[in-house]
């Protein structure tokens, strides 16, 4: 039985768009950029196990965004969107990871911000989408160095001085779980260290480290005349108690604790990580002086959270779930964090779903999960007093999608890989994503009595 419900949203709620620089610039030879992680990890051929990289060519080409800014402008403008969230790719603008900055890729930056302002659209700016400086990696292991934090600093800084002036909100990193994780840990992503959980956790611990160190930087420095905001996208999956025992309850948490509080624990509680995972791991967690706990403690002027497809049911190592069930219940995830990070204000920064790589211009599917995370975000704000103030929709156009290569697209505009102009064409979701905007109202169709 269908059943019609609408909800509408607060007046001045955000709209937006998102997108990550490896995933649609290409451009990786040109204007002077030196080569990431992800460049080198694409490039590098099969694993005697058979394990592939995520395609010949990665995002050597991808969306061709890089020399198609204003293509990507005019769908932003087409939408109607409030903001775009889009990364900076640090090898663009410091090649080698360090100075001296590279001209043509502030130039770039600025053009792309220049013509954001002229459209009235919020820049959303990520200083790390998981594309760190391959020279970073070879010269210091990359994150598994203390070396890093500083040297992420210094990055900032650059980024701050230069575009600060036009940017209200800042995040430092994208989804440092998945960075930490498989980046260093089982090596299922770039640099690809197969370091184990220990070299795992002391990455993530840098991590955070410099997360502090760039937010105390904006802080004391450049929020007095910028006066903008400055969080870090946590990702974060859902799970529910196999049964209604204690017992499983508390897996849940513990579920929850081991992705997401990882990392929001320290920056929005107390400085440190959760008991649960300090008291399971043991010596193989990092630990934090007092010092350090006061100083990561309140780094964050927002709750910047990504739910979807990339770390939920995709990324999640099944050991996490503790023999618990994942749901995409993004409503009772936004209450959690709500009960668990004192009513913080929410903004969702990446979302949305995604369909095969052969769709192109009908992604009804796609339309539907956006339309019943859209009703539920809108009853966590009305019905459960969570405080969400923006969504991001991911993603403005198909790109790369990290280790699933091309397989699947999620943007709202389909891109012909194989064509040369790589023009845009709306999907059936874009028509959809801007009557939401319009309307500013959540409009559910074709939900059955049973999914209530």
């Amino acid at each position: 039985m269908a059943l019609f419900l609408y909800d509408t949203f607060p007046d001045g709620f955000l709209w937006g768009a998102g997108s990550a620089a490896y995933q649609t610039e290409g451009g990786w030879r040109q204007g002077g950029k030196g080569a990431s992680v992800w460049d080198t990890f694409a490039h590098r051929p099969a694993t005697p196990s058979g394990a592939a990289p995520p395609g010949p060519v990665g995002g050597d080409v991808a969306s061709d965004s890089y020399n198609n800014l204003f293509r990507d402008v005019e769908g932003l403008r087409r939408l109607g969107v409030s903001h775009y969230r889009f990364s900076l790719s640090w090898a663009r603008l410091l090649p080698n990871g360090t100075a001296p900055p590279n001209p043509a890729g502030l130039a770039h930056y600025g053009r792309l911000l220049a013509r954001l302002r002229e459209l009235g659209v919020e820049p959303v700016v990520t200083l790390y989408h998981w594309d760190l400086p391959q020279a970073l990696q070879d010269a210091f292991g990359g994150w598994a160095s203390p070396v890093l934090p500083g040297l992420f600093r210094d990055y900032a800084e650059l980024c701050f001085r230069h575009f600060g002036g036009q940017v209200r909100y800042w995040l430092t990193m994208d989804n440092p779980y998945v960075v930490a994780w498989h980046g260093y840990g089982t090596g299922r992503l770039p640099p690809g260290v197969r370091g184990g959980p220990r070299l795992a956790y002391l990455a993530a611990h840098h991590l955070l480290q410099a997360h502090a160190k760039v937010w105390h930087l904006y802080n004391d420095h450049f929020r007095p005349a910028q006066r903008g905001k400055v969080s870090i996208a946590l990702s974060s999956h859902w799970i529910k108690p196999q049964r209604m025992t204690e017992k499983n309850i508390k897996e849940c948490q513990k579920s929850l604790d081991f992705v997401l509080g990882w990392f929001a624990k320290p920056i929005f509680i107390d400085g440190d990580y959760p008991e649960s995972m300090r008291s399971n791991l043991s010596s193989l967690l990092p630990e934090f002086s007092e010092a350090e706990k006061k100083y990561i403690k309140g780094t964050a002027d927002f709750f910047a959270l990504s739910f979807g497809a990339t770390l939920s049911f995709q990324l999640l190592d099944s050991h996490m779930k503790f023999q618990q069930l994942e749901s995409i219940s993004l409503r009772q995830l936004l209450y959690w964090i709500n009960s668990e990070y004192n009513n913080p204000q929410i903004f969702i920064v990446e979302n949305s779903w995604f369909v095969s790589g052969t769709t192109k211009k009908d992604d009804r599917g796609k339309n539907e999960h956006c339309a019943k995370f859209g009703f539920v975000l809108s009853s966590a704000i009305r019905y459960d007093g969570v405080n969400v103030f923006g969504y991001t929709v991911w993603s403005l156009l198909d790109g790369f999608e990290w280790h699933r290569g091309y397989s699947i697209r999620r943007g709202l505009f389909y891109v012909d890989f194989q064509s040369h102009d790589k023009k845009l064409m709306p999907k059936s979701s874009v028509l959809f994503y801007q009557k939401l905007i319009e309307k500013n109202e959540a409009h559910l169709v074709l939900l059955s009595y049973r999914q209530l």
